[in-house]
């Protein structure tokens, strides 16, 4: 294994006590000068590598992404093939049960959504993805039409993951990933039974696999 640079040893520790910082205090208490003091770093070492709070958070939820994306594969090897939208689905369910079980973690989740932080984030990595649906299911909805449901739907997982944080959805984490990812197939027009299929068989996969072990923060 290569050894890291003193840089990357430095940027690696700064990233660390952000997100020790945002779990203990959260994302609004938490200031950029706290991060530097709480790493041991200057000010200006630490926004060399990380220029603002948001920063931090597209490189937090790059990494819990690639964590979750990793344990999927890992244990759907040699189970089945799956296509993009299953596999969008069984990643959602791993996605909300670690954002919205742990109340410190929710509570960061909750307020990086009513600020925006992860629009950028979500919006251009999801693009991708729901096009790969429309190529799967031969749907047919023109690159107008497309743009307008993309909105759509993040604007519906947004004010859903707030109102689930702020205790007016009241249902299981599970419920409420899957009622999250059907909102939007029924939005896309994937058909109703194949939704029904892919929830029951996610749901399974999720309930027989251990995710503990993937955190977002500490």
């Amino acid at each position: 294994m290569r050894k890291m640079t003193k840089g990357e040893l430095t940027k690696e520790r700064i990233f660390k006590s952000a997100k020790e910082l945002f779990y203990q205090q959260g994302y609004n208490a938490t200031t950029i000068q706290q991060i530097a003091d709480h790493s041991g770093t200057t000010l200006g070492s630490m926004t060399y590598h990380f220029a603002t709070k948001d920063t931090f958070v597209a490189k937090i939820f790059t990494d819990y992404f690639a964590s979750i994306s990793d344990a999927v594969k890992e244990n759907l090897y040699g189970y089945k093939t799956i296509n993009s939208f299953e596999q969008h689905f069984y990643l959602t369910m791993v996605w909300y049960s670690a954002l919205l079980t742990d109340p410190k973690v929710k509570n960061f989740y909750y307020e990086i959504t009513i600020s925006d932080s992860l629009y950028s984030y979500i919006f251009e990595n999801i693009n991708h993805v729901y096009h790969e649906f429309q190529s799967e299911y031969h749907l047919r909805i023109r690159p107008i039409e497309f743009d307008a449901l993309l909105i759509a739907d993040f604007g519906a997982r947004r004010t859903l993951a707030r109102y689930f944080c702020e205790g007016k959805i009241k249902m299981p984490v599970e419920d409420f990933s899957i009622l999250t990812i059907t909102n939007t197939a029924r939005c896309f027009g994937i058909p109703e039974k194949v939704i029904f299929k892919v929830s029951y068989e996610a749901l399974i996969f999720f309930r027989n696999h251990d995710f503990s072990k993937i955190k977002l923060l500490i």
